[in-house]
């Protein structure tokens, strides 16, 4: 006796739409990852490594204190320094003043110089920065953001309290000195 197939074969019809369906749902859950994916910032800030100002040239902070306080280097002696290397093998040095002769109701200073050659230095940020956060977040960080200048130096990133608010702002080098180029408020819960 022949076996007969009790199975119904789908028309093509419904196996058409099935792929159709599937397809469509693997395009929208690549294309929701995708922006999903560019709308975080997978790339954190990396903090400045702090190091005391002995570590740099005589000459620049003998430079960095007379342009900007009415101080000695002596008479100055928790001045700390980070140094940045950038693309085409120059310094950068932020400096960071933490005394109480550079801080004030507007807060602390920090000034940034760019090593040019042959002892030849420029100065290319100076704030006043109120150096309180929370724990888990850096007052200056090298940013993720890339500088869409041909600038081979390397975004800021500065982070800021106001009013239970955070604010990180990028700066990027345009040449002759440090523009903020984005501001991003967050609200913080806790303080």
């Amino acid at each position: 006796m022949p076996v007969i197939n009790t199975k119904k074969i789908p028309s093509p019809k419904l196996v058409h739409l099935v792929r159709i369906f599937h397809f469509s749902l693997a395009f929208f859950l690549l294309v929701g990852t995708l922006l999903l994916n560019s709308c975080s910032n997978s790339v954190a800030a990396v903090p400045l490594n702090w190091k005391q100002a002995d570590s740099i040239s005589p000459a620049l902070l003998q430079l960095a204190v007379s342009e900007n306080t009415s101080n000695t280097p002596k008479s100055l002696n928790n001045v700390l320094v980070a140094s940045i290397s950038t693309k085409d093998n120059q310094q950068l040095y932020v400096f960071n003043y933490n005394s109480s002769d550079t801080c004030g109701k507007l807060g602390c200073l920090y000034v940034a110089y760019l090593d040019k050659g042959e002892s030849s230095y420029q100065r290319v940020l100076s704030l006043y920065l109120q150096p309180n956060l929370p724990t888990k977040h850096s007052l200056i960080s090298i940013s993720s953001e890339s500088n869409t200048s041909a600038s081979l130096l390397p975004c800021l990133e500065v982070k800021q309290v106001e009013q239970y608010a955070l604010h990180n702002l990028t700066s990027c080098f345009d040449g002759r000195a440090y523009q903020p180029i984005k501001n991003i408020r967050s609200k913080l819960s806790g303080l």
